[in-house]
């Protein structure tokens, strides 16, 4: 059997089989649109003029809402400075005031102590003047006093000098000796016939009688031995025993 005969025939009809049922591929033709190109082109500037407004407005958004931003931003920053500054000017207003509090109260505190000083000082015066107006009663009582027994001694003397008149010129007489009222409660006596080269030599002492002590004021010449006198006629009281002694103590300077 031919093998290569048969394949031939088989392809054949194989072949004639596709062939027959192969459709008919040809390239179909498809509608042509009618397009307005004018009206076309005229939608579209529009499109594109509203598109571009809208661009335009959202830019000019954009632009202004960014320049509202950044005025916002500089007054925010403006008033955070501001306030800021506010903050520093009152922590300083605060720290002088805290200050100055703490000045008055140490003032306070000065002046309740030195009240208190001057209250106490005050009430001691009090008592001190309280004192002092006792001490007053009492010395104006003692000066009433003394005013009183003056009074009646110098009454008393003047009623002694007259009757001491005539004894008096005896003394004066005798001791050459003359009596002189120098000033209150002081009395001149002065001697002469002492110095032998001049008589009329003038000898004085001046007593102070207005203690109970006497003293002497005045003397002239100064006798060494006065204050033993003094002593003398203050323990014995003997006025012409010591008007005798200081005319010796005189007669003796004048030797010298």
């Amino acid at each position: 059997m031919d093998h290569s005969n048969h394949r031939s025939s088989f392809g054949s009809q194989r072949l004639s089989l596709l062939s027959s049922k192969t459709p008919n591929l040809s390239t179909p033709t498809l509608p042509t649109p009618q397009f307005d190109s004018d009206e076309l082109l005229a939608r579209a500037a529009t499109f594109e003029t509203e598109v571009n407004s809208a661009i335009q407005k959202i830019k000019s958004k954009i632009v202004e809402n960014t320049e509202q931003w950044v005025r916002e931003t500089a007054e925010a920053r403006e008033y955070d400075r501001e306030v800021r500054e506010e903050m520093k000017i009152a922590v300083a207003q605060e720290a002088a005031l805290n200050k100055t509090l703490q000045k008055e109260r140490e003032e306070a505190q000065i002046m309740t102590k030195t009240i208190q000083q001057l209250s106490a000082t005050y009430e001691d015066m009090k008592q001190t003047r309280s004192s002092h107006e006792t001490q007053l009663d009492l010395l104006r009582k003692e000066v009433k006093a003394k005013r009183e027994a003056k009074i009646a001694l110098k009454k008393a003397l003047d009623e002694q000098v007259l009757k001491n008149k005539p004894e008096l010129a005896s003394y004066e007489s005798f001791l050459s000796l003359r009596i002189v009222g120098v000033k209150v409660d002081h009395i001149g006596f002065i001697f002469t016939r002492i110095s032998e080269q001049d008589w009329d030599k003038e000898y004085s002492i001046t007593l102070d009688v207005s203690q109970h002590e006497f003293s002497a004021s005045d003397c002239s010449p100064e006798l060494p031995e006065l204050p033993a006198l003094l002593r003398y006629l203050n323990e014995t009281r003997d006025f012409y025993g010591f008007m005798k002694k200081v005319r010796q103590a005189f007669k003796e300077l004048s030797k010298k």
